[in-house]
C-alpha cells in the first residue's frame, strides 16, 4: 500500500472555505505573484480577482443571475480562470464547449444550453449561431467589464449548479453532466498525491472545456498556485514553458510523453526543476514509463476519474511507479481517504479480490448530475450513492485497481471475453509497434473478431503476420487479433483516449 505521506491536500474545507474565498486570500496576501502564466502574458493574483469582480458584476448588469448558463468556447488562455471565477460569484452555471466539434455538434449544443452570452477565441465564433452573444476573450472582455460597478455580491449556494460538463462520447451520444458548488470544490480541496505547494507552477495542457484542464484551473485557484495555460500543446510549447516559465508540475497523457521523449533528442528538459507529471486515459506502457523516469527524473501520479466522478477516483502514486513489481507499476490506482470501491458481477455482486468485474465507486462528495434544463436534474449513482462506472478491472489484495477496459468495449467472441487494453498493453510492447488500438468487428461464425490498429514505429515495416506471431507467444490465441491494420496514427478525443467507435466505422469491411 501507498505511504500515508503521498497523500496531501491544497487545504480548507466547503463550506468554511470556497474557491472564491481563497483568491479573495491570495489577493490579498500576494497581490503582484503570478497567478495566471502564458507565453505572452501575467496575470496577477490582485488583476485575476478585480476582473472576475468586474465580470461577475458586467454579467450581473446584463440581467443574468442564478441557474443562468455563460459558455467558455475557447482554448487554454489566461481569461478563462477570471471566467471560471466571475461565474462561480455571479452564480451562473459555467458551461465548457469543446471547440473541436464540428459546426452543427457545436451548434446543437450551444442551443440545448442556451447560454446567455458566450466568451472565447475569434477563431471559433463563427460556430456559434447568430442569436446567442459571442464575446472575443482578446479583444472585447475590457470594454465589457469597463464599467462595471463594484463590489460584487459573492454567494454562492453549496447547492447551486456551477459548472456543465459534457461526456467524450467514445461510447455514444454525449451526455450532459452538471455539478454542484459543493461537488467542485470538496473535490478541488480533496487529498491526492501531486505533491502540490503553494510555489508549484502547473502547466495546464488538457482542455479546459474538460474536467481535466478544469479541475487543474481550480486546484491553481484554489491552493495559491500558479498556473500556465498552454492554448497550443505542441512539444516546443511544452518545453518553453518548462524552461522559461518554471513548470514544476504538468498535466499530460502518455500520447504526449512519447513526444516529449523525442523533443529531448534536441532540447533537454531542465532536469531538477520538473517535480510531477500527473497523467490520465491509459496507463503507461513500461518501456516509456522507464524512459520517461530516466529522461525526466520527476515523479508520476497516474490519476483515474470520470466526467460523472467530477474527480479522482484513485491515484497512482510515485512510490508505485517505481515499484519493479508490474501489478504496481502499471496497476491504475489505490482508493483516496473517503473513497469506497467495489468490484462486482453482472447480477451485483461483489466480487473477491483479483476477480474482474464492472468498478463500483462512491466518493465523500456529491457525484455529478443529469442536467435536463430545467427538468429536475437526475443523480448519476444508485439509490445507495454508487456511481457504476461502465469500466472493468480488479482490485488486488492490496487495494490497487486495475481498470481493464470499458464494459461496452468488451469484446465476446466466440463465448470468450477479450478485453482490448490487455491485448494493446502486449502489442505495445512488441518490436515495430509505436501504438495499437484493439477493436471488434462483426463475425458472422464467432459473432466478433479482435482487430487491432497498428502504428508502426518510425523506420520500421508494417508486418503483420511477424506481430500476430509474437503477440501469439504472449496471449490465449483468441485474444490476439485476427485482423491487423495500419494506421499513421489514432483517433483519440480531447482527453487522448482512443476512439474505437472510429476506428470500427475506419476499417469496416476492410481486409488485412
Amino acid at each position: 500500500m501507498t505511504s500515508q505521506m503521498e497523500w496531501s491536500g491544497i487545504g480548507g474545507n466547503f463550506p468554511d472555505t470556497t474557491l472564491s474565498d481563497r483568491v479573495r486570500h491570495f489577493a490579498a496576501a500576494k497581490p503582484e505573484a503570478p497567478a495566471i502564466l502564458t507565453a505572452t502574458t501575467s496575470l496577477s493574483w490582485r488583476e485575476l480577482d478585480a476582473r472576475a469582480d468586474r465580470l461577475a458584476s458586467a454579467l450581473q448588469q446584463q440581467g443574468m443571475g442564478p441557474g443562468d448558463r455563460l459558455a467558455w468556447l475557447g482554448r487554454n488562455g489566461p481569461e478563462f480562470p477570471v471566467v471560471l471565477l466571475a461565474a462561480r460569484r455571479a452564480r451562473l452555471i459555467l458551461v465548457g464547449l469543446n471547440w473541436r466539434l464540428s459546426a452543427s455538434e457545436l451548434e446543437a449544443i450551444i442551443a440545448r444550453t442556451a447560454p446567455g452570452l458566450v466568451i472565447g477565441d475569434a477563431e471559433f465564433a463563427g460556430h456559434v449561431p447568430g442569436r446567442f452573444t459571442f464575446i472575443d476573450a482578446a479583444t472585447e472582455l475590457d470594454p465589457f467589464i469597463a464599467d462595471a460597478p463594484l463590489p460584487v455580491p459573492d454567494h454562492s449556494e453549496p447547492d447551486d449548479l456551477c459548472t456543465l460538463f459534457f461526456t467524450s462520447g467514445t461510447t455514444g451520444e454525449p451526455k450532459a453532466l452538471a455539478y454542484t458548488c459543493e461537488s467542485a470544490e470538496r473535490m478541488t480541496f480533496a487529498p491526492s498525491t501531486m505533491a502540490f505547494t503553494s510555489e508549484s507552477r502547473l502547466l495546464i495542457v488538457a482542455p479546459v472545456f474538460h474536467t481535466a484542464g478544469w479541475s487543474w484551473t481550480q486546484y491553481g485557484l484554489a491552493g495559491g498556485m500558479t498556473q500556465i495555460q498552454l492554448s497550443h500543446a505542441t512539444p516546443a510549447a511544452m518545453f518553453d514553458a518548462l524552461e522559461f516559465l518554471g513548470a514544476t508540475h504538468a498535466q499530460w497523457v502518455p500520447a504526449i510523453l512519447s513526444t516529449l521523449l523525442k523533443e529531448n533528442e534536441t532540447r533537454n528538459i531542465p532536469r531538477g526543476q520538473l517535480k510531477m507529471v500527473g497523467y490520465g486515459a491509459s496507463p503507461i506502457a513500461p518501456s516509456l514509463l522507464k524512459a520517461c523516469l530516466e529522461t525526466f527524473g520527476c515523479d508520476f501520479s497516474q490519476v483515474y476519474g470520470l466526467t460523472e466522478s467530477i474527480g479522482p477516483i484513485t491515484h497512482l502514486p510515485p512510490s508505485a511507479h517505481r515499484d519493479p513489481d508490474p501489478r504496481k507499476n502499471q496497476a491504475t490506482g489505490i482508493a483516496g481517504p473517503g473513497v469506497d470501491l467495489r468490484v462486482v458481477d453482472t447480477g451485483g455482486t461483489t466480487l473477491p479480490a483479483g476477480e474482474t468485474g464492472e468498478i463500483l465507486v462512491r466518493l465523500p462528495y456529491p457525484q455529478a448530475v443529469k442536467w435536463a434544463g430545467d427538468a429536475p436534474a437526475v443523480p448519476v449513482t444508485d439509490a445507495d450513492g454508487w456511481l457504476h462506472t461502465g469500466d472493468v478491472g480488479h482490485i488486488d489484495a492490496d487495494g490497487f485497481l486495475t481498470v481493464t477496459d470499458r464494459l461496452k468495449d468488451m469484446i465476446i467472441t466466440g463465448g470468450e471475453n477479450v478485453y482490448p487494453v490487455e491485448v494493446e498493453n502486449v502489442l505495445s510492447g512488441l518490436p515495430g509497434v509505436a501504438e495499437a488500438a484493439v477493436f471488434s468487428i462483426p463475425d458472422e461464425k464467432w459473432g466478433e473478431r479482435v482487430a487491432a490498429a497498428i502504428v508502426p514505429a518510425p523506420g520500421t515495416a508494417f508486418d503483420a503476420e511477424a506481430i500476430t506471431a509474437l503477440c501469439r507467444q504472449k496471449l490465449a490465441h483468441y485474444k490476439c487479433p485476427t485482423r491487423m491494420f495500419e494506421a499513421s496514427t489514432l483517433p483519440r478525443n480531447a482527453t487522448g483516449k482512443v476512439l474505437r467507435r472510429e476506428l470500427r466505422d475506419m476499417f469496416a469491411g476492410t481486409d488485412t
